[in-house]
């Protein structure tokens, strides 16, 4: 047989070869694949649970460029800081905060504590620095305001208004100027000055939180059962007699 023939047959039986092999290792992948999905499924898989895994198993297949997602924004707003304890409404304590809203290293606002019950959270050892910490703190209540005044018999009465309200009220003697002033903060009364003797005396809540004397030179924070009760019932009553003066009710 002439060699070029033998050759030719030899060619033939590889192709045939080559393409067995080929469609065995198909058929193995197949087998494999199958098992993968398989395992990836529970014994009590349904059907659409059996697609969905291979639809999975194709898509991740797939070369894709979109794989990340963003989860923070960019833009989220910043949480609000607050400061550190001072004396926002300057009643003498540092129970008042700072509050930064927009955390841009400015207080937009502050948190005004109503806690009356600590006399000791007051500092008492500069009495006149307090008592014009206090002071400053009724003249910008008074501010601005309109004052009446009616005098009757050897008494001057005035009452002056702020934003429709009364912020002070005084009763005194006209010719030596002894008598009372009455401060009033958000219609309640704030202070009370005896003109004569130079006490004064401050409340919160209807609650007696302190006494000056003499103008500041000394100051008390702490009160027995019956002082409190006489100073308490002063702040409750003495501005009637004024209010009825220029028919306020």
């Amino acid at each position: 047989m002439p060699v070029y023939k033998v050759n030719h047959m030899l060619n033939i039986q590889l192709k045939i070869i080559f393409l067995m092999v080929s469609a065995m290792l198909f058929v193995a992948c197949q087998k494999a694949q199958t098992s993968q999905l398989n395992s990836a499924l529970p014994a009590t898989a349904t059907v659409s649970q059996a697609v969905a895994v291979k639809n999975a198993a194709n898509s991740s297949s797939r070369t894709s460029t979109n794989f990340t997602k963003q989860t923070t924004s960019p833009n989220s707003a910043k949480a609000e800081t607050i400061g550190h304890a001072i004396d926002c409404d300057n009643d003498g304590r540092d129970n008042d905060y700072r509050i930064d809203r927009d955390a841009d290293g400015i207080p937009d606002d502050c948190l005004i504590s109503d806690d009356d019950t600590s006399m000791t959270a007051i500092d008492t050892t500069n009495p006149q620095n307090l008592f014009d910490i206090r002071m400053k703190l009724l003249n910008e209540l008074t501010a601005g305001c309109t004052e009446n005044s009616k005098v009757e018999g050897d008494i001057t009465y005035s009452i002056c208004f702020a934003d429709g309200q009364p912020v002070k009220a005084a009763e005194f003697l006209t010719e030596f100027g002894d008598g009372l002033n009455i401060w009033f903060e958000r219609g309640k009364v704030k202070a009370i000055l005896r003109t004569h003797s130079g006490e004064m005396f401050f409340f919160k809540n209807g609650d007696l939180e302190l006494k000056f004397e003499d103008y500041g030179t000394q100051v008390v924070a702490r009160f027995s059962p019956e002082e409190r009760n006489e100073y308490e019932e002063i702040a409750k009553t003495a501005h009637h007699r004024i209010f009825r003066i220029f028919n306020i009710e």
